[in-house]
Order: C-alpha cells, then structure tokens, then sequence
C-alpha cells in the first residue's frame, strides 16, 4: 500500500485551531468532523462539504463556549451520530440517510466525567471512556448506562477490534486494558512506555503510540511483538494512529507526517512503507478510515483537514471493473458504467491472486493461495472459504444469496455475507431446478428462521436438509422420477414436479408431512415472489393457489399462450404469457396473496392493514369468516336502502354507522348510536349476540330497560347451560350470597376463589363441612400450597405441613414448622433445596442447603449457579478434605475458564492438581507462570527439559511467538534470538537483544548490517549500521559501491563536517576533470576538497582544482606543497613552492631550524627584509645556547636589540654587564636599573624588613611622615610572615596619618592603601579612627560593626547618625542568629528567637518560649503553623498534641485543620480496639477543647463542631465497652450508641455505620428487623459507591428522624467483600421471611427510638451515655449535659464491675464535659 494526497475536504487556517475528532461512516457515504466552534461538519463520499450543524451544552443554561467535544462515533447502520463533549454528555444525533433529514436529538447519555472516547459497535451500545477512569457502555434503547469497569486514570484512547469480539482502552497512566464482549471480562495487558494517546486495534495486534516516539505492537496477552523506535530520527510525538477496516493496515501521524504499516503475511509481523509527507500539515490532531478502505483522512492542528489516497496498484477487468488494490488482501471493485462499489477482502490476509468476473458479470471470484473468496455486487456481500483450487469447479449463481460450487460430486453451499460454507452436500443430480436452497428469507412470527436445502438423492428421493445444523430433516421418496422442486420461502412448504407433469405439494411444517397432489400435466408451475401463493399452468388453463392449505380452493383462468414468467412490485402481482402474436400480463388479486401471506407468517397486523384497503367480504370469505361476511353483506344492503331513502351513499343511517362499528369491534361507539336513536333493545341485543352479559346487564340497569329481570334470569340459565358456574359465582358474591358464591366456585372446579372467600369470613370457615370441601376440592387440583393455608387455619397443622411440602411451598411450611415441628426444619430446608435444584434454581437452593448443614449438596449447588465465591466459603467448612478437593478441582476450573488465572491457580493447589494448574498456564500462553508451577512442583530440571522440547517443537512447526515465551520463561533468551536468526528474523533478533542482552545490541546492529550489506540489501545495511550508531561503516558501503551520493547524503546525516567533505572529496576525485570542479562547487566545498588533496598528498589533484576552479587556492597550495617537500627533506624544491605560494618567510624559518644561515639570510634579503632580525635573533640564541655571550651581543646589537641583551643580563642577574650595556646603549634605564638591584637585594634577604622599620622611624624623626608612613605600610605580608608586626607596623602608620597627613594635599593613594592594609589586619577600631577622622562617619560605623564593637557603633550611630542605630541593631539580630545565640536575642528580638528556633526544627522550645510571652495570639500563631504542618505530612496525633498542651486556637482559619484531623481519624482504620480509642479519644478531647474555646455563643462552628465531638464521644465510648467484659448491659448499651451514631452519618462513613448498626442489631431478637432495615440501606449504600451514583440510595424509610437523608458518599467503600457478601445473602435470607419486617422501634413520640428530632421538629435532649433523647428520668451531669437514668446505671454498673483504663478515661471526660466529677455515687 502507498500513501498519496488526493485532495483538501477543508483547508486549513492561520491559526491554531485543531479538529480533536473525525469518523467515517460505516455505508461509506459519510464523513463528520468537529470544527473548532463546537460545529459538526458532515461531508461526502467524494469530500465535497453537504452539511453541518452546532452542537449544544449539556444544559442550556451554560454557555456556548462551556465545553469542547472530544470524540464522534457513527453508529453501524450510520443513519446517527453520538457525539461526546467533555461537560460530561454522550448526545445521539439521528442523522438520516438522506442529507435533506432534519437532525434530532435521540438520546442525551449524562456521565460523571468529560467524554473522552466513543466507540459504536453493536447497534444499540455506545462505548463511552471519561476522564474519571471509568468504561461505561451506553444502552440506546433505555437510555441509560451501565458501568464496564473503573480505573485511576482517565481513559484517553479507545478502538474496537475488526470483528467487534472486544475493545481496548489506553489510560493516562500507560495502562492498557482489554473487554471481551462475550465473557463480559476485562483484563491489564501492559503498561505502555508513556501515556497512549494513539491507540488502534488491528487483525493482528493491539498498536499503541505516544510522546516518546516509539510506536509499540501488543499480542492479546500483552506480549511485545514488534517495537517501531524512531525516537533517533527527526520524528516528533505520535498524536493519532487509526487502523483500516480490515485490520491489515495502520497509519501514524505525527507533524507533517503520515507512517503506513502493513501486515507481511509470510513473515508475520507488520512492515513500514514510505512515509507520506506534507510541509506546513503540522500536527495531525485526528484520523479516520473509510470504510472500503480506500481513503484515510487526517484532520490538523490548524483545523485543515486532507484526503490521502491509500492503493498498492490498479487495473481493468473486462473494460468495465476498475479494480483497486488497497493491499494484496483487499481489493476494491468499481463498475465505471455504474459507479457500483463492492470490496473483495480476504480476511486472513492472504494475498488475492487471480480475480474473475462470473454470472453476467454480476459476480466476481478472488482466488488466493488457500482461500476462495465469492462476492454479489449488487449489495456488496462476499464470503471467504478455505478452497485449494484445481480448475476443476463450477459456480451456479442461480439463487439471490447462495453461491453452489460444485467439485467432482460434492457441491459446497455459501452464502453471500459469511465465511465459510453453510454446508456440504454429495450429489450426482447437480442441475440448479433440483436443487432448492431458502436463507431465512422470510421469517414467521414466533418462529426462529430456518436455512434449509431441498435435494435430490437419487432421481426419485428428495431430501430436506436443516443447514444451521447439517441434520437431515426429512426424505421424501417419490414412484416417479422428479424434475423440478422448490421449496417455499420460509421452507416450510415445497412444491415438486415429476416426470409425469404432476405438481405435489408438500407441507414440512408439522410432525407428519402432508403431500397433495394440486395438478396433473403442468408446464409451468411457480411460487409468487415474497409469498406463498403458487401459479401453475396446464394446457390453457391458469391455476391459483391463494392459500396452499387449502389445496381444494383454486382460482381458474383461461390463457392463450406459454406461462414465461411471474412479476410482482409492491402493488400489483402479474403472469407474463407468451401468447401468439404478444406478449399479455395477467393481473393477479394482490390483496389476497398479501393477507394470505400475512396470515402464513402470522403477521396479524400486516393483515388488518389489508383488510382496510381492500373489500372486506371476499377477503373475509377467503379465509373462511363466514359471520363477517353475513355482516357485511347486511350493512351493504342497509346503505343501499338508506341511499335510496335519503340520499349519498347510505353511510350516514345509523343501522349502518353501527354495524360499521360492530365490524371495528368499537362496540362502545355502536352502543352510543343506538341510544342516540333511543333503541335500547338493539343495544342489549348487540350485547347478547356477542356474549358480553355484563355490558348488556349494566347498560339494560343503567336504562332503566324493562326486560332487566327477564335477562338477568336468562343469563343465569345460559351460564348454568354452558357449565359458566364460575361466572355466576362472581354474580352472587356480588349479591352478597357468600354461601352459595362457595358451591358455585367448587362446581365450577375453581377452589381457589373459594378458598379466597371463606378465609375472610369467620362463619363460612366455622362450618367444617363446608372448609373440608374446599380443602378436598384444592387437593383435588393439586393447589396444595392453598390446602395447606386453609388446614393452617383450621390448626390442622400436621395436613397442612403435608400440604405444604407436596405443593412444594417450603417457605409456608418452614415457617409452620419452626412454631409447630422445630425439629423438622432442617429436613425441610434440605427438600426445598432439593426441589430448587430439581427446578433449575441452584443458587437459591444454596442457602437452603446451608441451613440445613449440607454443605456437599450446597457446593454443588452454587458450582451450578455458578456463584464460586460463595462455593469457595462453603468448600472452606468442609471437614473431609478429600471431598473438599473434589470441589476445589471444579472451582479451579472455571476460573481458569473464566481468565483469572491466580484464583484458578490457589484452587487448582488446594485440590492437588498441580498438573492441571501448569496446563492452564500452558493453554492460555502464560509460559512464565507455568513454568515457575512446574518447576516448584515437578523440579526445576525436568520442567526446563520439557519447556525446551516443547520451544524446540514450537520452532520447528513455525510457531516462532510462542516458542519463545518458552525459551524466555525458562531464562534461556540466548536461545530464542537464536531461533530468530535462523529463521532470518532480524527485527525480533534486535528486540530480544535489546531486552535480554544490551552489552551486544550495537555488535548485533553491525552483524545484521554486515549480513545484509553481503546479500545485497544496501537499504536494509544502512538501517542496521545507523542503529549501531556505525555510520562509517555504512558510508564505507556505498563509497566501495561507487554509490557517492548515498554515502554522501548519510555523512551528512552524521553530523560530520569531515565526513561530509571527504565523500565529497573522493567522490569529485573519481568523477576527475572539470566534472570534479562542477561537483564540488554544487556541494559547496571547492576550497575544501583542494585541502584535504593537500592533506592526502595528492597536490597533482590539488593543483588542478585550484587551476580550474579556485586560481586563488593556488598559493595555498604551493605553501602546503613547499611543506610537504620540507617534510620529505627536499628544501630546496621546499623552498621553491614556499616563494612561489607567497611564503618566504616560512622558507627563511625552514633555512633556520636547518642552522643553514647563510641559505636564511640570503631569502630575507631578497624576499623578506622584515625577517632579518629573525635570522640574527636566532643566531644570538644559538651563541647564547653555546655561551658565547659576546657573539650574542653583536647578533643582537646588529639586529639593534640592545634592550633584549639588558633584559638576558638581569635576568640572570649579571649586574655588572647590565650596567655596562645601560650605560653605553639605554642611560634611561639605569634608575630602573639600581632599583631592581635593590629590589634583588632585599628579596635575597640583605636587608628584610629591618630596613623598612629604619626607614620609617628615621623619616619620623626629620619630619617626613608621608615617606615614613609608606615605608611602615611596606611592612605587609609580601615581605615578612610576622603578623603581629604587621599590624603594629599599620596601626603606626595610622597614627602617624591621623596626625599629620589628613590636611588639605593628603594623598588619597596612601589612606586607601592604609584602609586596607589595616581591614587585612584585623585592626577595624582603628580603621574606624582614621574613617572618623576623615569625617566619613558611616563607613567608620561598619567598621566598628566588623570588629563586633556593638555598643561603639551604636554610640557613634546615636551621636553623628541616628539613622544608623536601627541598621546597628539589625546587624546585631543578624550576628546573633548567625552565632546561634538564642538566649541573647531573646532579650533583643523575641520573634526572631522564635524563627530561628523553628529554622532548627525546635518547634517545642519555640512554642514554648511564645507561651512564656503571656501573649496568646503570638502563641495561636505558631501552633496553628506547626500543627497545620503536622497535619499536612500526615502526624495527626501529634497535631492533636500540640493542640491540648498549647491550647486550641479559636481563629477561623483554624476550623478546617480541626475538620481534617476528626475526617483522618475517623476515616483512618486502626490495627486493634485499643489503638483506636487511644486516636478517638485524642480527637473527642481535641473538639471538646475547641467547643469550650469556641464559648456558648451559639454559632454554625460551635453546632459542627459539638457534632464532631459528640460524634467522637460515642465512637470512642463504643470501642471502651468493647475491651471490657462482654455483660448484656454493655451488649444493649453498645447498640443505643450505634444505634444514635447513624445521626451523624454526614460526619462519619455512612456505609461503616449502618454496616456495624445493622450487625449489633442484628444479634438481638427483638432488633433483628432494625438489622434487616439498616443492612439493607448499607448494601443500597455500597451499590452507589461503586456506581458513584448518591440518586441510588433511598433513605425515604429515615424521613422524621435525625438521621441525615443525604449524605457525602464515601470515595470507596469502607467493609471488605466478603462481609458485603454475607450481609447480601442474610439480608436475601430475611426477604423471604414472612415475619420481616421493614419499620424502625418507636417510642411514645412515634418517632424512632434512638432520634432526639421528632417528627414535628422537636429537639429532646440526648443522653451523653447512649445518644438516645431524655424522655423519662433524667439526671444532670452539669454544664447543660443530661443522661437517662438507665443508661447510666449501666455505664457505671460496667465500670463497676469490669473497669478498665478505657472506661476510666470515658469517666474522666464526662466530668471535662460537665465540670464536675462523675462517680459510682451518682
């Protein structure tokens, strides 16, 4: 396949604006896109733009530009479009076929998440992906959506499989997951490198690409098959990849790319194609595929969308077919004449060899290497068939929707649209008219379509074949032999003809088959199309059979002339005969061949809808309604009659409107016409005829009619003549007559309304007589289930048990049994579990079982149902292990069915089935597993032994994929890239390597380049060597090739300048002459190439391009030349090229490194004067080397050096010669001269520092201070290491400069100089005198701050710069915090001590010394930081310790670290009871401190957080009572409190406190329907937490309670699930008791015992023992806190009798709480 650009649907814009999704429809016709303003933009099959349309928000009070759509999805029979947007909305547009229909909403799909990805693959589900992580699948009919699963990360890439089997969806976190549709399962195949935004799902693999440039392929087993790495390339990120209809093809696009990927059947892995590239396209933002494969489109970032042609060749067959191939497998057909499309696919991705046009050109046939593929081209159906062709067969094309292809005596039937044959029959009768073949093509009402085959066997027997199940259905054998047959359309009638011109027809649909013999010497005989009516012909006369089971009734008609054929249209059904001189049609009655076909196919409303178009009579008359046509007949007469009284058609009489109505069964509206008429008579009497007794009584009572009585009589009489006893019961119990309403029902055989009647009245079930016959007359019926009702009643409790169990009504009789017969229960739940299992109903026979204590019986059980979670709970009690690892093997097994493998394998050990486990793992792919099974269980060796016979196996039979899974599970990769590269599989070589050995990755890419490069393929070497990172060898390849401009264009692909030049180079050189000269001035490096000639010595060349193309390199190439011959010691001809390259003065430099001065001085004296001084400077080296120094001193004074002869004599310190040399060529430099001399000498220790401190003191004494001070100042750390001398030395020289140097002419150079030597002696207080004394106040100020003379500077700030003193200060802080010294700068600046406490992590010492600052907001501060630091990293507790040692803060911006801590805790699970009063506890003192900080000013904080508290309160007081001994005070006491905790579900997990509520109240009898109620509200509370759904829960049953009626859901549920599990099988368990009941206990306040709210709004008062109000006895604790009287007594009875550190700390906060002490005396 090749891309090419075909054209622009839309193009694209300036600016950024891109087109998120596109899809092409499924009919080929379609293409939507969605523009950048929310516009869907609809073009057709050619790219022409036909129509748009806007979308809309989710609701319409959001504005336009509140969202974006994501994602578009056209449905299978692409008439709608779903369109997904990210406010959280799937809409469904109906669309139409046609482009004139108007676009409708059809469904509007709410989710909880931006839409992220649709997908449409079954007509009536959606799948839809959101942001949230959820798969959801919208279903069209309700309008509704179902949850798939759920994950953490959003979904952002979805593509269904070719053959819609499953889909795959990518994640944000590189998760990849795959649904089977069939087994409703999903399953993590891989993480993928980086998020797979680019995601597509082909034949062969699933194909993901993303960010990181690779683009990966994925078995179904998440297995790595082929990677595709172009993260080394100038590639960008992948943004969409979309695979072809097929799933042979794929394409990636990327910016300003398209890559194609092809499926190489033979080598089983995709390939890449030549990239398609389009400057300017930018980022590809969306892909779509038509249908047929033939077009993909790419929509930009720029909002432009393209049109590229996808074809691998094209060519015509017959003129007329052009025929596309979109890949070898898949080729397209299009009639020119027509514009007829048909595609020709082989699904198996075989190559199509060979195609032919067949049947009038209506057909076509593609061959491959194994497969046949047929197709029809008027609607486009093909089949594709395992076929080894020999040439031999032939194709019958005769029948609409089956292909025969007959092959030495077999035929093979296919139907157009499936792969693979319906069947196969042998037969030697092979003519089209002796074979009959009916596809469901007209199917009956109620039944399922059939696909049948009528045959002959042998001239004389028919056979009738079911080809859905290949079952021979009948044999017809016949005396003569046959020629013609045909079976009906819906095949269950078949029509013959023998040798002897008679027609039989046959029935097939019943038991027995019922032949007719319809007509002798038939010439012609025929079904009517879409019908079941059948013409013949015999001799002149024209047969009919309007209704075939009435073979009897036959229409005639008289013809002249040869039936050819029978035509029928949607009005009318015609038979063409062929008469003498023409051509005549004879009309056939088309309403009776409707509503006679109607009729067959039990299409009653088709039948009516005939009925009204065509004359009722005769269609009523030929079907047999003999009543209607009598009342037809009478009405026609009637209209007649009323026409000639009064006029028009008679119509408007109202005889006539009332039989119309009669007709209509509108028998209200006749019975309206007739009162308007005042005939009541005619009324009743319409009643009467049609038997509706109580309309006809009601009507004649309602009338006041005079015959009421007669009829009331009469109809008594005919219910007692017509045995209606039933009916007449019903008339005297409306009549009041009980009694006799009895007899009449038990005449009637109808006990159970006998039974209704006497068990609500007392007197009829006082006679016994009269219950005995009811109770006979049931048991008669067997309607025992009511028997025993009615003997329960009569305390006839051992026949109504009998009853019960024979009616098989357990739960009655369970229910009499636990009251009458305990001890019979346990037989009876094992019968009713007996009697489910006998019905079918395994999984509610399981609790039956159980409580019965048969637990192999209810293993058994619910492994039928299928419910193996509760099969492994029961299994898990089974004492007799060898029973239980029966069950376990079972279980196993469907788990492994089922895919989850580690659950199968646990079962699988459980039953010591290791073997069976290991084949699992071998059966589903899953090598690793198995092989670490096998080798835990059947050692290591031998499992490894057969593992490599097994991979060896697989190797040898070409299954390469799974082979080597084997080889890597057993840790043998070496082997496995072995096998690939025997088998010339280089990709997988390179992959495995790459995995498995990295040390030899590049060594491989070489290899394989080498390989390559000696077969031949040069691109393919090239490929390898640049993975190898190798491009010398790949340019070697071509250079040695003589391909220059291969190996050119990779050397600057390499990056290398010197690569680059030298191919060009050696590629001019073999071109040579003036090509060479053109070639390089094309590649831009003449002067280049003429350099590296040079290099390589080639200056023959060399010379040549610079003659021809460069004249100015001519000189350069003398020089290089000139050096070249002095390297190869040729100095002359050196010498030579060096002048003519313009050089001499390399020349002259050759003739001096040569020590050839003569040679040297003469070339500077005739080519370069300049350098003479060179010659005698190397001269006078030469001397100096040898040490003749007055041989150097002419060569230098003769090149007028005399400074270079001064600069060698000091150096060398040849003071005498230097002076001389000054004295008679430089005088000026003798001052300079004698000071050096000096310099020398004091360095060399003659003098030192001595001499400074003499010169300084005596310059002191004659008054020359500046000199003295500058000689004290030379006293530095240069000329002696005596700091201490130093210093005194610069303090002198200081003192000296205060005193007398600081005038008018100072000399600034010495007082910098000063300045810094004292700073660089530590001595800054004298620095600050001399800075004082300059009047330079500030900079004396930092230097008493340097010498940390705090209380100086500070002085001198006040008195000379008062703006100063705070700077002081601050350097002080600073110096003090830097020193670490936190007790002084307390004392200075208490804040910071506190911040550089907490700097140091000394958060303890820092509230503490805020504490001791007796200012309490300073102290809030920094405990509400510490504390909002603590919560944040996750130390809860120690928050909630800071908090109670340093007080609560009542600071606003404190309340959410108070709420955020009570949700952690609360929220939080803790390990054991003990941990978790100690967390509750500290939270419960933490409120109660916060609502006692907080005051009694009643506010919404205070009322939060006094829920808070007494919400941890009972929590905490619950856990208390649960460490101590277990009492029925402690029992009935924990149940108050969980009982009143459900008030503050809002506040705690709801799911957790109905679970455990439900569970306490569940232990006790008389709060078992509390449990019931509560744990039933926990499992509505469970579903919406999984379906993220709060509109689930119902809480209708709580209204006038203080329980909460909507609450914040849980982010995930807070019990396991198995306990979920029991809970949903006791509550199943109580839903059939009869005794449960759904109400809450109520107090005297009819309200819920436990709600301190009523249902008019009162507030009671709440026990702060149990939560429950204060009704009756109360007691106050104090501070406005009460208890019940009860509930306290047992608080303190427990503590009395049990106490315990956890009660004693419950005591001690209610005495907090009420401040006083609560004691036992209380």
């Amino acid at each position: 396949m090749k891309l090419k650009y075909l054209s622009t649907p839309l193009p694209p814009q300036e600016r950024m604006m891109p087109v998120r999704a596109m899809t092409a429809s499924p009919n080929m016709n379609k293409l939507a896109a969605v523009v950048e303003d929310r516009t869907i933009v609809l073009f057709d099959d050619k790219g022409a733009q036909r129509d748009r349309f806007s979308t809309k928000p989710i609701d319409g009070k959001y504005s336009k530009r509140s969202y974006i759509v994501l994602s578009l999805a056209f449905s299978p029979d692409s008439a709608s479009l779903a369109v997904g947007q990210s406010d959280n909305v799937v809409f469904v547009y109906k669309i139409g076929a046609d482009w004139n229909e108007k676009k409708v909403i059809t469904n509007k799909l709410v989710q909880t998440g931006a839409v992220t990805a649709l997908a449409w693959p079954f007509d009536d589900k959606v799948l839809i992906g959101l942001i949230d992580g959820k798969m959801r699948v919208g279903l069209l009919k309700q309008n509704k959506c179902a949850s798939l699963y759920k994950t953490e990360m959003g979904v952002i890439g979805l593509a269904t499989s070719s053959k819609r089997t499953s889909f795959v969806s990518s994640h944000m976190d590189g998760s990849i997951i795959l649904y089977n549709f069939a087994s409703k399962t999903q399953e993590k195949l891989c993480t993928h490198s980086c998020a797979a935004y680019s995601i597509a799902f082909t034949a062969h693999a699933i194909v993901a690409g993303g960010a990181d440039r690779r683009i990966m392929c994925y078995s179904e087993n998440g297995i790595v098959q082929q990677t595709f790495d172009f993260s080394s390339v100038d590639e960008r990120e992948f943004s969409s990849l979309i695979a072809d209809p097929t799933g042979q093809n794929f394409v990636a696009g990327s910016f300003d790319r398209l890559r194609l990927f092809s499926w190489n059947a033979k080598r089983g892995n995709f390939e890449e194609g030549n990239p398609l590239e389009i400057e300017n396209l930018y980022t590809i933002s969306s892909l779509a595929w038509k249908a047929d494969g033939s077009t993909v489109y790419a929509g930009t970032l720029c909002g432009g969308i393209f049109a590229i042609d996808c074809c691998v060749k094209r060519k015509m067959l017959r003129s007329r077919f052009e025929t596309t191939y979109v890949s070898p497998s898949h080729v397209l057909i299009r009639d020119v004449t027509t514009e007829q499309r048909t595609s020709l696919l082989s699904r198996k991705g075989l190559p199509i060899d060979e195609i032919k046009m067949m049947g009038e050109d209506r057909f076509v046939v593609g061959y491959t290497a194994s497969t046949l593929i047929v197709a029809e081209l008027d609607q486009g159906r093909f089949s594709e068939i395992e076929w080894t062709s020999g040439g031999n067969e032939k194709f019958y094309f005769d029948n609409a929707n089956v292909c025969l292809i007959v092959n030495v005596g077999e035929i093979t039937i296919v139907e157009y649209g499936t792969d693979g044959p319906v069947g196969w029959i042998r037969t030697e009768l092979t003519s089209p008219h002796l074979i009959s073949i009916r596809l469901a093509e007209r199917g009956v009402r109620g039944l399922e379509p059939s696909k049948k085959i009528a045959y002959l066997l042998d001239p004389s027997t028919i056979s009738i074949m079911d080809l859905s199940t290949g079952a021979q259905e009948h044999t017809i054998s016949h005396g003569n032999s046959i020629d013609w047959l045909e079976l009906n359309e819906t095949g269950r009638k078949l029509l013959f003809r023998d040798k002897r011109q008679r027609v039989h027809l046959v029935d097939l649909a019943g038991p027995d088959l019922k032949q007719a013999n319809l007509l002798a010497f038939c010439t012609y005989c025929q079904w009517v199309p879409t019908s079941d009516v059948i013409v013949a012909q015999s001799g002149d006369s024209l047969h009919v059979w309007y209704n075939p089971d009435h073979p009897d009734q036959v229409t005639t008609v008289s013809i002249k002339g040869d039936v050819e054929a029978v035509l029928r249209d949607a009005d009318r059904t015609e038979v063409i005969v062929q008469e003498s001189s023409a051509k005549v049609a004879y009309e056939l009655d088309n309403t009776q061949i409707e509503f006679a076909t109607a009729l067959e196919n039990l299409d009653f409303e088709r039948a009516v809808s005939f009925l009204e178009k065509a004359r009722g009579d005769r269609c009523y008359a030929a079907i047999g309604d003999m009543a209607r046509v009598n009342l037809l007949q009478q009405t026609i007469e009637l209209a007649a009659e009323a026409a000639e009284r009064i006029g028009g058609d008679g119509t408007a009489d109202s005889r006539v409107r009332a039989n119309i109505a009669k007709l209509c069964k509108r028998y209200k509206e006749a019975e309206n016409i007739y009162l308007e008429q005042n005939n009541v008579e005619d009324a009743v009497k319409m009643y009467q005829t049609l038997h509706k007794w109580d309309d006809a009584l009601e009507l004649a009572k309602a009338t006041n009619y005079t015959g009421y009585e007669q009829l009331k009589a009469t109809y008594y009489r005919s219910l007692a003549d017509t045995g209606q006893d039933g009916k007449a019961a019903e008339l005297k119990v409306a009549e009041g007559n009980r009694a006799a309403a009895v007899q009449l029902y038990l005449k009637a055989n109808q006990p159970a309304q006998a039974l209704r009647l006497v068990l609500h009245d007392e007197d009829l079930l006082g006679d016994e007589q009269l219950a005995q016959s009811v109770a006979v007359s049931l048991l008669k019926n067997r309607q025992f289930d009511k028997a025993g009702s009615l003997f329960e009643k009569l305390h006839d409790f051992t026949r109504a048990l009998e009853s019960y169990k024979n009616g098989k009504a357990y739960s009655q009789a369970i229910q009499l049994a636990r009251v009458q017969y305990p001890q019979r229960v346990v037989e009876l739940e094992e019968e009713w579990g007996d009697a489910l299992v006998k019905e079918g109903k395994h999984e509610a026979a399981i609790s039956h079982y159980v409580e019965a204590s048969q637990n192999v019986k209810a293993v058994e059980a619910a492994i039928r149902a299928k419910e193996f979670n509760r099969a492994v709970q029961i299994v898990d009690a089974i004492q007799d292990q060898t029973v239980a690892r029966r069950f376990y093997e079972d279980i196993a097994t469907y788990y492994a069915e089922s895919g989850d493998y580690d659950r199968a394998e646990r079962y699988f050990i459980e039953a010591d089935a290791h073997q069976a486990a290991i084949q699992m793992y071998l059966r589903a792919g899953k090598w690793a597993e198995g092989y670490r099974l096998s080798a835990e269980f059947l050692g290591k060796e031998d499992t490894t032994r057969l593992y490599l016979q097994k991979a060896e196996d697989m190797e040898n039979n070409g299954m390469l994929a799974e082979a080597e899974q084997l080889f890597l599970a057993i840790g043998d990769a070496r082997r496995a890239i072995e096998m690939y590269r025997a088998a010339g599989r280089s990709d997988d070589v390179v992959r495995l390597t790459e995995k498995y050995d990295e040390d030899r990755v590049m060594d491989v890419h070489k290899e394989l380049g080498a390989s390559l490069e000696a077969d031949g393929e040069l691109r393919a070497a090239e490929e390898a060597y640049l993975k190898a990172g190798d491009y010398d060898a790949a340019i070697t390849m071509y250079k040695t090739r003589g391909q220059f401009s291969d190996a050119h264009r990779l050397a600057v692909a390499s990056g290398s300048q010197k690569n680059v030049e030298r191919i060009g180079y050696e590629w001019a050189k073999s071109t040579g002459g003036g090509a060479a000269v053109t070639l390089l001035n094309k590649l831009g490096f003449l002067n280049q190439a003429i350099a590296i000639a040079c290099e390589s010595g080639d200056f023959d060349f060399a010379f040549d391009l610079a003659r021809s193309g460069a004249k100015d390199k001519l000189p350069d190439v003398h020089r290089l030349y000139g050096a070249h011959h002095e390297d190869e010691g040729n100095f002359d001809e050196a010498s030579r090229h060096y002048i003519d390259g313009g050089a001499p003065g390399e020349a002259v430099k050759m003739w001096i490194e040569d020590k050839d001065w003569h040679r040297a001085e003469e070339i500077a004296t005739a080519h370069a004067p300049e350098l003479l001084n060179l010659v005698y400077d190397e001269q006078a080296r030469e001397a100096m080397e040898a040490g003749d120094f007055q041989r150097m001193e002419s060569f230098l004074l003769r090149a007028n050096k005399p400074l270079s002869i001064l600069d060698f004599y000091t150096n060398r310190q040849m003071w005498p010669e230097a002076m001389r040399i000054a004295k008679e060529y430089a005088p000026g430099q003798i001052d300079s001269l004698q000071k050096n001399l000096d310099d020398a000498e004091l360095r060399g220790g003659a003098r030192g520092v001595d001499s400074f401190l003499v010169q300084g003191r005596e310059w002191e004494a004659n008054g020359e201070y500046l000199r003295a001070a500058a000689a004290y100042l030379k006293v530095n750390p240069q000329s002696t290491e005596n700091t201490a001398l130093i210093r005194q030395c610069a303090i002198k020289a200081a003192d000296i400069t205060i005193k007398f140097l600081l005038g008018p002419d100072r000399n600034q150079q010495l007082i910098e100089v000063l300045l810094a030597s004292l700073e660089a002696a530590d001595a800054s207080e004298k620095a600050a005198e001399v800075h004082i004394a300059l009047g330079e106040h500030r900079e004396a100020i930092m230097a008493l701050c340097r010498a940390r003379q705090w209380g100086k500077a500070k002085a001198i700030a006040q008195e000379l710069m008062p703006a100063m003193a705070a700077e002081v200060d601050a350097a002080y802080k600073e110096s003090l915090k830097s020193e670490g010294n936190v007790g002084e700068l307390i004392d200075v600046d208490v804040i910071a001590a506190i911040d550089l406490l907490i700097e140091r992590g000394q958060w303890e010492k820092a509230l503490d010394t805020a504490m001791k600052q007796k200012h309490k907001p300073l102290l809030e501060k920094y405990v509400a930081i510490y504390t909002g630091m603590l919560v944040n990293n996750g130390d809860i507790e120690k928050a909630v310790e800071i908090f109670l040692k340093y007080g609560i803060c009542t600071n606003e911006e404190v309340f959410n670290t108070y709420i955020k801590i009570f949700d952690e805790i609360i929220q939080c699970p803790a390990s054991s009871p003990l941990e978790e009063f100690h967390r509750l506890s500290l939270v419960r003192n933490l409120m109660l401190a916060v609502v006692q900080g907080l005051g009694d000013t009643e506010t919404s904080s205070l009322i939060e957080f006094s829920r808070s508290l007494w919400a941890a309160h009972f929590m905490a007081f619950h856990v208390a009572l649960g460490t101590a001994e277990f009492s029925p005070e402690t029992q009935n006491l924990r149940l108050r409190q969980q009982l009143a905790l459900l008030r503050y579900s809002d506040l705690i997990p709801a799911d957790r406190l109905f679970y455990h509520a439900g569970i306490a109240a569940r232990e006790l009898d008389e709060y078992k329907n509390v449990g019931f109620v509560l744990l039933n509200h926990f499992l509505d509370l469970v579903e919406a937490i999984d379906e993220d759904n709060p509109a689930m829960v119902d809480s209708s049953i709580f209204e006038g309670t203080d329980i909460p009626l909507e609450i914040p859901l849980p982010r995930e549920q807070s019990i396991g699930r198995e306990e979920v599990e029991a809970v949903k099988d006791w509550v199943l368990a109580m839903s059939v008791d009869e005794n449960a009941e759904k109400v809450l206990p109520e107090d005297r306040r009819q309200t819920f015992e436990s709600s301190i709210v009523d249902r008019a709004g009162n507030v009671s008062r709440m026990c702060v023992i149990s939560g429950y109000p204060v009704l009756d006895q109360r007691v106050e604790l104090g501070n406005g806190l009460d208890a019940n009287k009860e509930d306290l007594n047992r608080f303190l009875f427990c503590l009395k009798q049990a106490p315990n550190d956890q009660l004693h700390d419950v005591q001690s906060f209610l005495s907090s709480a009420a401040k006083k002490p609560i004691t036992l005396s209380i």
